[in-house]
């Protein structure tokens, strides 16, 4: 049964790139006729299929959600008040919204589920009057129902019915915006992060509990456990996603207190750390160079530990959300060719 269900996943997986380049030729892509060709697939025993034991990661993809400008001193960091930068500031900058997605044996997974459209188009998505009056002060927004994230897996050849696992790297609006569109998903936070939602006013750091605590949510919330593996010394622990060493989450906080990013690993393949927003660019990282808002001394622990982290991994590549360059990143560390437009 296992050995029917690898070779239904890579045929899975090969109708997403098919799908894909049929999308670019502007030709139509026949749905009724892959489905065939799936069914005849599990049949065959000399399929080969990408998923063994040594391979239980098939692809790593970004999803673009959209876009936004944000201040330079936000990106970047400042001297100045953020309150200043807030009102003053005159430079923007852009920002992409991204989310990954993850094609694991056992199936699909999100890292993070993009932002909601509605935020928008719906005067009242944010409760908060202040919210509302702050929100375009700190980011101009680029969004369309197009953007949602059922939208954009639909255009990668994957139906959010598919997702079987969304882990949250934390818990703001951009990034936990399509939970709605994957109730069947498990919706993996860290404890620590969920605690915020216990906090009087969780809205003032944009955690919005009313798109979070919905009613067809499967949240779960995870501890991280020691290890006396050396590759994480340091860390105050680990969370193995799926049992097999392909997915660890690590717990990375400082731009919120539980955020945590995700190593995935393949053989062949450089090790990759989704780092959520724990900065916006890669490189900023490598330079200490905090963003505009988190907790400062924090972030600058988390990120001493990604790069200790970085010397006992070589190759490890570091990925953030916001990162133009993330696209880019991901495929020189599987060795694939960036999709241009990739969705």
């Amino acid at each position: 049964m296992s050995k029917r269900r690898d070779i239904w996943d890579a045929s899975l997986n090969a109708k997403v790139q098919l799908r894909e380049w049929v999308a670019r030729k502007g030709l139509f892509f026949d749905e009724k006729l892959w489905t065939k060709i799936l069914l005849a697939d599990t049949r065959n025993s000399t399929f080969e299929t990408p998923f063994h034991a040594d391979h239980p990661i098939a692809s790593v993809r970004v999803l673009k959600c959209g876009r936004a400008e944000q201040h330079k001193e936000h990106r970047y960091g400042s001297n100045r008040p953020q309150l200043w930068w807030v009102f003053f500031g005159r430079s923007w900058v852009p920002l992409p919204l991204q989310c990954f997605l993850i094609g694991h044996r056992n199936g699909w997974v999100l890292f993070d589920t993009g932002i909601d459209p509605a935020i928008l188009s719906d005067s009242r998505y944010i409760e908060q009057a202040i919210g509302r009056f702050l929100l375009p002060r700190i980011f101009h927004l680029y969004v369309s129902e197009s953007d949602r994230i059922d939208q954009v897996l639909d255009k990668a050849g994957v139906a959010a019915s598919d997702i079987r696992m969304a882990v949250v790297s934390h818990l703001h609006f951009d990034h936990v915006g399509g939970i709605a569109q994957v109730p069947q998903a498990d919706l993996l936070v860290s404890a620590r992060e969920w605690a915020i939602l216990s906090d009087p006013h969780p809205e003032r750091e944009w955690i919005l509990r009313q798109h979070i605590e919905i009613p067809s949510a499967k949240w779960r919330q995870i501890t991280f456990e020691p290890t006396d593996d050396p590759i994480f010394e340091g860390f105050e622990g680990i969370h193995d996603l799926a049992g097999d060493g392909s997915m660890i989450l690590l717990p990375t906080p400082g731009h919120t207190a539980g955020s945590m990013s995700m190593l995935i690993r393949r053989h062949g393949w450089d090790p990759i750390l989704l780092v959520g927003d724990l900065t916006y660019e890669a490189n900023l990282l490598e330079q200490d160079i905090v963003p505009g808002t988190g907790e400062g001394e924090t972030l600058l622990a988390s990120f001493a530990k990604v790069r200790r982290l970085k010397q006992r991994l070589p190759g490890l590549t570091i990925v953030a959300s916001h990162d133009f360059a993330a696209d880019e990143r991901i495929s020189q560390a599987t060795g694939r060719t960036p999709a241009s437009g990739e969705s």
